[in-house]
């Protein structure tokens, strides 16, 4: 395994990361030129790679860095900027624009600026990655990505039925959250429309306070917990209650612009545990 140390080949490598994002991303002409030799290298692509295997492992290693964060917001901002389940599918506009597209539809919950921010802060992850050890992929890491480039398709981070439970899920349910308290500290619930009883929660304090401050949510207590205490807590309630994860505060938004937690996904989360 090689250890975490910066290396001369890597630093180039680190440099090349922003030529992955540009233009039309992953899907760009001449994506295995824009890597370089150096993070072609370090990623385990041949000079000689076909276009769609060279997409194919680009989009592996950045999903390997990308299942190490929790909030639920960031495949939307993530694979937007990468170019991946964007339509339409040429992403013509480049990052900024795909970005900004993201926004103003209602996609995610937060700022552009914001967008943006957590973007880098994910690049960041990825050109520290290059230090260290690059775990091999299989043929079944190949058929998905394959799946995944020709469907325009994202990774999948639901929870399924039965199985493994998901790095990103056990991110959540063993990580902080944030959210509306009532007086004696249990989370609070919210009347999402016709769609039941939720507990709000939020990944970030920084999006709690974007949220107050967009809706004028006047919640008088406010406290953190774990994701699995929030769940347990819903599991408990006599009315069916999910848990919406990071809710939007645009008006209308719906729980699409979230990450949501039905009732039955609360039933199933409980039954494992």
């Amino acid at each position: 395994m090689a250890s975490a140390k910066e290396t001369k080949m890597s630093r180039r490598a680190k440099d090349r990361l922003h030529h992955v994002h540009a233009r039309a991303g992953i899907r760009q002409v001449g994506l295995s030129r824009a890597l370089g030799p150096e993070l072609r290298a370090i990623w385990g692509i041949a000079d000689d790679a076909e276009p769609g295997r060279v997409r194919e492992i680009v989009l592996l290693r950045l999903n390997r860095v990308l299942e190490r964060f929790a909030d639920p917001l960031m495949p939307e901002i993530v694979w937007t900027a990468y170019n991946l389940g964007v339509d339409p599918a040429d992403g013509g506009a480049g990052m900024v624009g795909r970005i900004r597209t993201m926004v103003g539809r209602g996609r995610v919950a937060v700022s552009e600026r914001t967008c943006t921010r957590r973007f880098y802060d994910f690049l960041g992850s990825v050109k520290n990655s290059l230090d260290g050890f690059q775990e091999d992929l299989t043929g079944e890491d190949f058929r998905l990505a394959s799946r995944w480039i020709a469907g325009n398709v994202r990774p999948e981070r639901d929870e399924p039925a039965r199985g493994p439970e998901p790095t990103v899920m056990r991110m959540f349910l063993d990580g902080t959250v944030w959210g509306p308290a009532d007086e004696a500290g249990a989370p609070l619930p919210a009347r999402v429309g016709g769609q039941g009883d939720w507990f709000c929660v939020f990944t970030d304090e920084r999006l709690l306070a974007e949220y107050r401050a967009a809706t004028g949510a006047g919640w008088m207590r406010v406290r953190h917990r774990t994701g699995r205490e929030v769940v347990l807590a819903a599991a408990r309630r006599g009315v069916a209650t999910g848990v919406l994860v990071n809710p939007s505060p645009v008006p209308g938004a719906g729980l699409h612009a979230a990450l949501p937690l039905s009732p039955d996904s609360i039933a199933r989360l409980t039954v494992h545990r």
